[in-house]
Parts: C-alpha cells; sequence; structure tokens
C-alpha cells in the first residue's frame, strides 16, 4: 500500500513539475514579448528596399521603453498604457513599429494589432517641409530616409502620379493646397510647448492632435477669424502630447505622415533592429542572403 502511494506521489509531482514548466514557459513567451522584443511580418513595400514585403523583423522594446496597458477597454479607439523606462529616445531614422493612429472615423484613435512601420523623420518639438520631395528638418542636418528614392519621386512628372497621392496632403483631403513635393514648414507638437492658433490651416492640420486631446471638436469661424474649440475661441493651444512625423522609404508609394500627420507617442511600438527570416510573400522561397539583417540606427 504505501509503495504505492509513493508512486502516486511521484508521478503527482511529475504532473505538477510538468505543468510548472509550461505556465513557466509562457509566462516567459509573453512577458519577453510585452517587455523585451516582439516580431512583425512586414506586408508592402512601402519601406522598400531597406524592408520588403515578407520580412519578419524584431522589434526591440528596451530602446523607446515597453508599452503596457492598464485597462483593456479599446472601445472608441481608447488606449491607456504606461511606458517602461527605455535606454534612450527615439533618434532620426530610427525604423519604428506603431499603431496606426487614424481610426474609422478619421479621427485619432487606436486598433489593436494594426501596425505601421516607418522611418522617424521628425521628433516633437521639430519643424520639418518637403522641398523638391526631400524632407527638411529644422534641427537635423542629414539625410533623412533614402535620397535616390526622393530624387526619383522629384523626377516623376506629376501628371503620373494620381490625384489623391499628389495633393491629399497631411489631412488626408487636398484643403491645404499642398503636394507631396513640396510642402511648407510643418511644426511637430511637443508636451507643453504653446502654438498660436492664428491661422484655418492650423486647425486643419492639428484637428486631429487637438481633438484627441481635448474630446472637444474643432472648427475654424471664417468669418470672425478664428479658431473655436466646442465653439468657444481658441487662440492659444498647450499639447499634452508628444507626437512623431514618419516617412516610408520609398518615397513615391508610401501611405505615411505626409498624408495622415502625426503619430502619438502612446502609439509607438518599439524600433526595428533586425530582420529574423525573410519569404518571398508569393512564391514561399527563402530569402536566406535578408536573414540577420542588422537595421541597428548607430547616429
Amino acid at each position: 500500500m504505501k509503495a504505492a502511494w509513493g508512486v502516486a506521489y511521484r508521478v503527482a509531482c511529475g504532473v505538477c513539475l510538468v505543468w510548472l514548466a509550461v505556465v513557466l514557459g509562457v509566462a516567459v513567451h509573453y512577458g519577453w514579448r510585452a517587455l523585451v522584443a516582439d516580431t512583425f511580418v512586414i506586408p508592402s513595400d512601402s519601406m522598400s528596399p531597406t524592408l520588403l514585403p515578407g520580412d519578419k523583423v524584431r522589434v526591440d522594446k528596451t530602446v523607446f521603453g515597453a508599452r503596457l496597458y492598464t485597462s483593456l477597454d479599446f472601445t472608441d479607439g481608447r488606449m491607456e498604457s504606461i511606458r517602461t523606462r527605455g535606454r534612450r529616445g527615439l533618434r532620426y531614422n530610427d525604423i519604428v513599429v506603431f499603431n496606426y493612429p487614424v481610426n474609422d472615423k478619421g479621427r485619432i484613435g487606436f486598433k489593436m494589432n494594426y501596425v505601421y512601420v516607418k522611418r522617424v523623420a521628425a521628433l516633437p518639438g521639430d519643424t520639418i517641409s518637403f522641398v523638391h520631395s526631400r524632407p527638411v528638418n529644422s534641427h537635423y542636418e542629414g539625410v533623412l530616409g533614402l535620397a535616390e528614392a526622393q530624387q526619383r519621386l522629384e523626377e516623376t512628372p506629376d501628371s503620373l502620379i494620381p490625384w489623391y497621392a499628389m495633393r491629399n496632403i497631411l489631412v488626408e483631403t487636398a484643403v491645404l493646397g499642398y503636394t507631396i513635393k513640396d510642402i511648407p514648414p510643418v511644426y511637430v507638437p511637443r508636451r507643453g510647448d504653446i502654438l498660436r492658433m492664428d491661422d484655418w490651416r492650423k486647425a486643419e492640420i492639428y484637428r486631429r492632435a487637438i481633438e484627441w486631446e481635448t474630446g472637444r471638436a474643432l472648427a475654424w469661424d471664417g468669418a470672425r477669424g478664428q479658431c473655436l474649440s466646442d465653439g468657444r475661441p481658441l487662440p492659444y493651444y498647450r499639447f499634452r502630447k508628444n507626437y512623431y512625423f514618419v516617412c516610408g522609404d520609398m518615397a513615391y508609394g508610401s501611405k505615411d505622415s505626409r498624408y495622415w500627420g502625426f503619430v502619438p507617442e502612446e502609439y509607438i511600438v518599439g524600433v526595428v533592429d533586425r530582420v529574423v527570416e525573410s519569404h518571398h510573400p508569393v512564391t514561399g522561397r527563402e530569402r536566406r542572403e535578408r536573414r540577420g539583417l542588422n537595421l541597428t540606427n548607430n547616429e
């Protein structure tokens, strides 16, 4: 009888150890993905030739800090989170993964697992413009993105560029009168900075950010020449959040901040540091030459 109990005890201990190992394995797996690094597969050619469709990239979350949800209520695009302390802030030309910031209602709103990958062209507090298709940053003198791709865009006749791709700039409509090749200086909001709301273009460009921060409708009163927030005059606005301006390396075919505006800091997932593996999206052929490709930004 004692022998039978001993066998049963050992079996029970073995089962418990197996379950403990499974639980610890799951915890380590998801803990690693949440706090350290995760992988994403590139679906389009907007970052070509740096990243190709079918590339699986590693996203380092320790660089900028891991984002941890404090609520799982994502109703109406709501997202509440905190961020762990990162090793550094974002830099110019960092390749970042982020949640696409515009929801189905045309406002800033969170979409779970709907992510983009682009290159950082401007940080909070910068002013960015596009001159002859090239990004010009007020605080950075180096090359942003791929100059060759930008030159190809500049040399492409306007008549060959779809009208919406040519003129639906910053706010996804042609109301501003800008083109993809030449965008006047645009200030990228930084937490605590105050912007004078004295022009209808500012109301258009910053509408999404201000409405997202305040929950109030923003409008421009053309008759009185003033900005209104829920019908009340808004001569100045102090931003509560940080934002980024991001662009794809394929200057011609990338849907990015040139079209829909700024990325809130809270929407940044992490920084791409390498290609883990790569398969052709149609044939499935493994592209071994891309495995381990280092994309770390050492600027």
